[in-house]
């Protein structure tokens, strides 16, 4: 028998890919059919129903630049947003599923493993269209997505905090790190290669609690590999002044960022290197330092320094009185100059470990609990030892553990990793700020926020408001969501994510009826908002907020059909 293994995605802006837990526990990525542990998030198309992924696609590049889609995640949740090749558009959702079945298809022929039930990990900034955005591109792709979960809190469960598995000693994780019984207060960094990341979390036995996210989608690797290219054209023309600029040619360019790219890695683990440009006739060799990709790089560093600075702020203004660590997390994060500044500003340890892969394994170890937890619920369930969408802990202690055993048994597993993987809480925040649109007192209108950005979920928020005219008989609710870094009450600056109407309502209620707006939001961080005029008790308004406003049930359908016929193509 199996337990069913829900898979971990890392779906990143630049590499994705693929984890699951071993029958020992242990998290693991599932190489690739070349023998990679990732997968370059990178798609070509070369007609209206045919594409290529992968390390091909970024290689073909080169040659057909137009036609290439990298960088996508930066576009989630952007529902105007659409990359058009060979006549046909593409939503970010529909060009990530390709990304997507790619990985699990390559699982599927490399390990004969197949991928169906997912956990895909998201920014923890990620606001509630990104969230169902990331959610849509794995349902196109034809996989359960059982659940998202924030790459921070991933990566921490990677790093070995709220072990789901005791050891052979049986010592606590707080005991391995030194502070037995007592929280630890962690930053994590995550510098992928498009965007960036930075969290705080609490870690203890058995728990992970986010307390403050702030990060930037348009930010990571790629950036600091764009000063490298513009470095080295400068170099170029610099020495053929009559030579054409190579970012004035895509396939020049395309190389040069290749280039780039791999002078970036090298400077992580060497102080000096050399870059080959060739270009209209002429070839340059550039020498190139470790000193010299700090120095054109030292604006998007100090950027994630200021993002880092904010976020502790915030975690002090919840409690956090001390931080104990950094966690580094993403590709980007190896470059020497990222621990040796984190060390300086906050003067405490800065550990590297695994942070390509981090994410993925963490994302595993999620799916495992998230397994191994709807199995327990449902034998609670059927003997009526709780109700249906309780959860584990609403059980009596001695029933928990009975099937904790019955459980173990089945599948032959410990009832010690069966409990602990249940026990495990991962508790997560608010990425933005959530509110709707309403009359301020001069009778314009104004956004107000009902949950905010690093409250605790999961969270349910009531508040009423008035009619603005006797019998009134239609009351339109405006969803919004924060649009920057800080709350603001103007309406262009925020993002209206979702509208709907109460309508119906009986004629006789004077102004300043009252309007009840109840805002629910889940661990998933996704959101579902309720409305209820006095006048239709029996019928409260339930606010679907979808992927975007501009990705309507038209172009869901059209998509998700494109989508399939390439998947009976490949098939």
């Amino acid at each position: 028998m199996s337990a069913g293994v829900v898979y971990g995605i890392d779906l990143g802006t630049t590499y994705s890919c693929v984890a699951r837990v071993n029958r020992s526990g242990e998290p693991e990525v599932v190489p690739l059919s070349d023998g990679a542990a990732t997968l370059p998030s990178v798609v070509l198309f070369v007609g209206p129903d045919d594409y290529v992924t992968g390390e091909p696609a970024r290689r073909l590049a080169r040659a057909r630049a137009d036609d290439v889609c990298a960088l996508v995640k930066r576009r989630m949740g952007d529902g105007d947003w659409r990359f058009v090749s060979s006549g046909r558009a593409w939503s970010a959702p529909a060009v990530s599923s390709l990304i997507l079945r790619a990985l699990v298809g390559d699982v599927a022929f490399a390990a004969g493993e197949s991928v169906r039930d997912v956990v895909i990990t998201v920014p923890a900034y990620f606001g509630d269209e990104e969230r169902r955005a990331t959610v849509l591109a794995g349902q196109y792709a034809g996989l359960t997505v059982v659940d998202v979960i924030n790459e921070p809190t991933a990566a921490a469960l990677s790093y070995g905090f709220a072990r789901f598995n005791a050891d052979a000693s049986g010592a606590s994780d707080a005991g391995r790190s030194g502070r037995e019984g007592h929280e630890e207060a962690a930053l994590v960094y995550d510098l992928g290669g498009g965007t960036f990341d930075v969290t705080v979390v609490e870690l203890a036995d058995r728990r992970v609690s986010v307390v403050a996210v702030d990060g930037d989608h348009q930010l990571g690797g790629a950036d600091w590999d764009e000063k490298i290219v513009l470095y080295l054209s400068r170099q170029f023309l610099d020495a053929h002044p009559g030579a054409e600029d190579p970012l004035d040619d895509s396939e020049a360019a395309q190389a040069l960022l290749l280039a780039a790219e791999q002078a970036k890695r090298e400077l992580s683990d060497r102080t000096r290197t050399t870059v080959r440009v060739e270009h209209d006739g002429h070839a340059l060799t550039v020498p190139f330092s470790r000193d010299d990709l700090e120095r054109l790089t030292a604006g998007l560093l100090e950027r994630t320094v200021t993002l880092a600075r904010s976020v502790l702020a915030a975690a002090r203004a919840r409690g956090v009185a001390r931080l104990d660590r950094v966690l580094l997390v993403g590709g980007s994060s190896r470059m020497p100059a990222v621990a040796r500044r984190l060390a300086a500003e906050l003067g405490v340890p800065v550990e590297l470990r695994d942070p390509d892969l981090a994410v993925a394994k963490g994302a595993a170890l999620y799916g495992e609990k998230k397994a191994i937890e709807r199995l327990v619920l449902a034998d609670l369930v059927s003997r009526g030892q709780i109700l249906d969408g309780a959860q584990p802990d609403t059980a009596a202690p001695e029933d928990l553990a009975a099937a904790c055993r019955r459980l173990a048994d089945a599948f032959g597993l410990t009832a010690e990793r069966v409990r602990r993987t249940v026990e495990v809480q991962v508790v997560n925040v608010v990425s933005r700020g959530f509110g709707v649109l309403a009359l301020d007192r001069f009778g314009e209108r104004s956004a107000v926020f009902l949950v905010h950005r690093n409250d605790r979920l999961p969270i349910a928020v009531r508040r009423s408001f008035g009619t603005v005219r006797d019998d009134q008989d239609v009351v339109t609710v405006h969803v919004v969501e924060q649009g920057g870094g800080a709350e603001s009450t103007r309406v262009d600056d925020v993002k209206i994510i979702a509208q709907a109407d109460i309508t119906g309502i009986p004629p006789g209620f004077p102004a300043g009826t009252p309007i009840e707006i109840t805002f629910r939001m889940g661990f998933d961080g996704i959101l579902e908002v309720t409305a209820l005029h006095e006048g239709l008790a029996d019928r409260p308004l339930t606010v679907r907020v979808e992927t975007s406003a501009a990705l309507s049930q038209a172009d869901v359908a059209r998509e998700r059909d494109a989508v399939a016929r390439l998947r009976r193509r490949e098939g």
